[in-house]
């Protein structure tokens, strides 16, 4: 079964409509949609917004389904030269908010004493995400991305993660909470995002406003077409 998971309902409608369900199921107050997209059986989730629902959402699904893999999509900030419209595909995840340097100087800033400082997206995942962009000639990017509980729109507030993190395309407020807790039960996933806002932009939060909806769409139907077309062996 492929787990699809995002924040929004909008980031959702678009997988939704594509979906037979057959079932809607609610554990906690995280709604799960089952069923089968493109001959393939899907779970999908509303995590809600920040890392704490992310980490819920993904757990729930980890320890209650059998899952293959995990699509963790939406939208996010980019970071220049990223550009509102294109897409961010994550060989990796971070934190830009933690920071226990002050008690752990061997840490890095963005680590969690006893977790990894970066999670790495399942490589296979990554290679035929790339081969599907191409294919449908997509304006995508390969890199970093970030997450904190926080809508940023002050690149200064990144300076520290970015002093240690090269290639930091994008943040926003889920990923790497998705990414901990599916490597902690030992469960591949992949990262994919659409840029809805670039920061720094004079007119980022109005520019966020008026494209988000399309942008959480246009990211939606790359994920329907990557389900439809990957064929998964573990």
């Amino acid at each position: 079964m492929i787990a699809i998971i995002a924040a929004m309902e909008k980031e959702l409608k678009t997988i939704l409509d594509a979906m037979d369900i057959s079932e809607i199921v609610t554990i906690s107050d995280k709604i799960l949609y089952i069923g089968m997209m493109k001959n393939k059986e899907v779970i999908v989730a509303k995590s809600g917004i920040g890392k704490v629902n992310a980490a819920i959402t993904t757990t729930i699904l980890c320890l209650n389904y059998e899952i293959d893999f995990i699509i963790n999509t939406g939208v996010a900030g980019g970071l220049f030269p990223v550009n509102t419209g294109e897409i961010v595909l994550s060989e990796a995840v971070t934190y830009f908010d933690v920071n226990v340097i002050n008690i752990d100087p061997e840490l890095s800033f963005g680590q969690i004493p006893g977790d990894s400082f970066l999670v790495k997206a399942d490589e296979k995942l990554v290679s035929f995400a790339k081969s599907i962009f191409d294919d449908m000639k997509f304006d995508y990017r390969i890199g970093i991305i970030a997450s904190g509980d926080q809508f940023i729109t002050d690149s200064q507030t990144l300076k520290p993660i970015q002093k240690i993190v090269e290639n930091l395309l994008a943040v926003e407020m889920e990923s790497m909470a998705v990414a901990v807790a599916a490597s902690k039960f030992n469960i591949p996933f992949i990262i994919i995002r659409g840029i809805s806002d670039v920061i720094d932009d004079t007119l980022q939060v109005q520019i966020y406003e008026n494209s988000v909806d399309d942008i959480a769409g246009m990211t939606a139907h790359f994920v329907i077409r990557f389900v439809e077309e990957y064929h998964w062996t573990r």
